[in-house]
């Protein structure tokens, strides 16, 4: 019986996958755009093989240098998924761009370059993705969960390691 990944929102891969790889992250912390970037190249041939469910849990964490981050969450229509995972790899890639920028330029990125709206619903999804980071006492960005492993990148994991602990966890 495979566990059912809570807040699952953003999820790629099966759900019957037997490893599940839970990151919470913020669009605007650089070390969660290196995470991002090194996942996206090491867990795609196990997401395609269904080994692999990953999933993305953008944590509005309340602090100063996330807020933009958080308020570029807002804007996403969680319905879309893989819309969602494609404007989060552009906006990491482009992260110093606008992660520096005022809140009305942020807001008229998302709507102009991605077509983007303020999404209320996203409101209640980003207060249980809090909830469950609170009762799982993630206290940073990123946070990573190999199969309820917990990881503090960058100091415990990288790409080999992150490699290293989904092969472990499929043996």
């Amino acid at each position: 019986m495979t566990k059912v990944v809570e807040n699952a929102f953003l999820s790629y891969g099966s759900t019957e996958a037997p490893v599940k790889v839970e990151v919470f992250l913020n669009l605007a912390c650089p070390y969660c755009a290196t995470f991002f970037e090194i996942a996206d190249e090491v867990l795609a041939p196990y997401i395609k093989n269904d080994q692999v469910q990953y999933v993305i849990k953008h944590y509005d964490k309340p602090r100063e240098m996330l807020l933009y981050g958080t308020l570029a969450n807002l804007f996403f229509d969680y319905n879309e998924p893989e819309r969602i995972y494609e404007i989060m790899k552009d906006l990491f890639k482009k992260q110093s761009e606008w992660s520096e920028s005022d809140s009305h330029s942020i807001k008229k990125m998302l709507t102009e370059q991605y077509g983007l709206k303020e999404e209320p619903d996203t409101i209640d999804i980003s207060l249980k993705i809090t909830a469950e980071a609170i009762k799982r006492q993630v206290k940073m960005v990123p946070t990573v969960f190999v199969n309820e492993k917990e990881f503090q990148f960058p100091v415990e994991l990288d790409a080999a390691q992150l490699k290293d602990e989904v092969e472990k966890a499929l043996a």
